[in-house]
């Protein structure tokens, strides 16, 4: 109460002195600027709410992007086109497609579709490879890019639900095999039209491709389903409407009278969309209010005379000197991203506690921050790592051997790859079964994990590529390759069995110090023709090829 007792003990003191000639100047300025105050707050308000809509679908796209990468998605589908015959875990490709929705709150459910419309998983219940009601769909949402339709309304696993459906393709290469398919709960639009900061009179309509309303309403309470206006009544909204070029001018605003009232209409089209946003606002009531405060501002002034001089004196060192050093701390954390910052504390008012509740606020968001940082960190691994054996995956291996070899070429360092195959590895689905056969797999990506130096991952199947970036002497690499290939060979235990099954494998290296003189293609050949040597020798062996 400190600072509202010395602003107030001013105020009051030269409450005698009237300053009518400054008041007069002021109420005029004082409309002025609230007209332009007023269409730039409105305009800024539906430029958030369009940003804010953009920024969730393209968050959207993300995600199911990333489901759409991962392989083990990618050879379900090709699994269900009869494309492979590599059995694919449903029940895992269900489970994952669950996880996912539950992540996002706002996604009712997670299905993955392939080109012939048969459903490969999904989050809700379904048979197995039954027909998709998107083969129903039209063929605008069957080109594989990132789409959201319109809006309709099912009984969902948690209750009927109005919804909006999301595709996007699944790809082998460049060629479309199927597509993840997403239906988005329509409660996300509501809640954004509630946090909706309108000035006054404001109206939000969200409307899909076909005239329907997604979300329509202020950001109170009111919620519409229909428009609150006939045809006739709008007459004046439509000729506006009808004589803006929409294709050359996708967003944009339009003024008109309704009922005699000035009103203002900024809208959009929404990108991956065939909807419209509309954001009304009733500049006359904006208008009304404004002559309320011209009234106010006219008799404050009068009232206040010498004290302004001594007001703005106070305000400028106790309240906006302050409130400054928080607006550029708050900049400064905008810019480098960096919620350690913290504004200073310096006086014990309600300034200082204001500085101390933010900094309060910031601790919380620093922590946050970090956390959420983790689970992208998180994520990106799980991305990146082969599903079964959690080394690299075929993609990211591919990648940094790339990489190495790259920077390899670029500073003259010896560069070595290698390829290894498990030896008749069927037999082990065949003999001990497909979870034996896992096993094995899991096995030996650990020892050449912990065995080999440099970065390994599955190349799919039973099939491993190593490479390692620096100086490696061929007695050195024989060694790391005998006491490999011993470890294969005394095999792992296995629980089930009760016994030690042998692990051989054949293994093609090949080494270079001139990497600048070869593609990687060129050297993963050779490692391959190396492995496939080894194999013709007799296979449980390794061949090394340096060139």
């Amino acid at each position: 109460m400190k600072l509202k007792n010395s602003i107030m003990g001013l105020l009051l003191f030269f409450s005698l002195f009237p300053l009518v000639v400054f008041g007069g100047f002021s109420i005029c300025e004082t409309n002025k600027k609230i007209d332009d105050l007023t269409e730039y707050n409105l305009e800024a308000i539906s430029e958030n709410q369009i940003m804010d809509i953009k920024d969730f679908c393209n968050d959207r796209k993300s995600e199911m992007q990333m489901i759409a990468n991962y392989s083990l998605i990618q050879d379900a589908v090709l699994c269900s086109l009869g494309e492979s015959e590599e059995a694919v875990d449903k029940e895992y490709v269900d489970g994952l497609l669950d996880e996912r929705k539950r992540y996002d709150i706002y996604v009712a459910s997670i299905s993955v579709i392939d080109r012939d419309c048969k459903v490969v998983g999904s989050s809700e219940q379904y048979e197995i490879y039954e027909i998709s009601q998107f083969k129903n769909v039209a063929e605008q949402f069957r080109t594989g890019e990132f789409i959201i339709g319109d809006s309709y309304e099912r009984d969902t696993d948690d209750g009927i639900k109005k919804l909006v459906p999301v595709y996007i393709g699944i790809y082998d290469g460049e060629r479309l095999i199927g597509y993840v398919s997403e239906e988005l709960d329509t409660e996300y639009f509501d809640e954004l039209r509630m946090n909706m900061n309108s000035l006054a009179d404001g109206t939000f309509y969200l409307i899909d491709g076909n005239g329907k309303i997604i979300t329509a309403g202020d950001n109170q309470h009111q919620s519409l389903t229909e428009f609150v206006t006939d045809e006739s009544e709008r007459k004046e909204f439509q000729k506006a409407w009808d004589e803006v070029d929409h294709q050359t001018n996708p967003s944009g605003k339009i003024r008109y009278k309704y009922k005699g009232e000035h009103y203002i209409t900024y809208y959009s089209d929404l990108p991956y969309t065939q909807w419209e946003i509309c954001i009304t606002e009733n500049l006359s009531k904006q208008h009304n209010n404004s002559e309320s405060y011209n009234m106010l501002i006219g008799l404050i002034m009068l009232i206040l005379v010498f004290g302004v001089v001594l007001v703005q004196y106070c305000l400028a060192h106790r309240l906006f000197e302050p409130i400054d050093n928080m607006i550029n701390v708050l900049l400064l954390i905008r810019k480098t991203e960096d919620y350690s910052l913290r504004i200073p504390e310096e006086k014990n008012n309600e300034i200082g506690r204001l500085s101390a509740e933010i900094n309060s606020l910031l601790g919380y968001i620093e922590n946050e921050s970090t956390e959420e940082k983790a689970k992208q960190r998180q994520l990106v691994r799980i991305a990146e790592a082969d599903p079964l054996t959690g080394i690299d995956n075929k993609k990211t291996i591919e990648n940094k051997m790339r990489s190495m070899l790259s920077h390899a070429a670029g500073n003259g360092k010896q560069i070595s790859m290698g390829f290894l195959d498990i030896d008749d590895f069927r037999d082990y689905n065949t003999k001990y079964g497909h979870q034996e056969g896992d096993e094995v797999i899991c096995f030996v990506a650990n020892l050449i994990n912990e065995n080999i130096r440099g970065n390994c991952g599955r190349n799919g199947g039973d099939e491993f590529v190593f490479c390692y970036e620096g100086e490696l002497e061929l007695d050195e690499m024989r060694l790391n390759l005998d006491r490999l290939m011993t470890l294969l060979n005394e095999g792992y235990s296995s629980d089930t069995l009760n016994e030690r099954i042998p692990i051989p494998c054949s293994i093609g290296v090949v080494t270079t110090t001139k990497p600048d003189g070869y593609t990687y293609e060129e050297l993963i050949k050779v490692a391959d023709d190396a492995m496939y040597e080894s194999k013709n020798k007799g296979k449980n062996q390794y061949n090394i090829i340096k060139l």
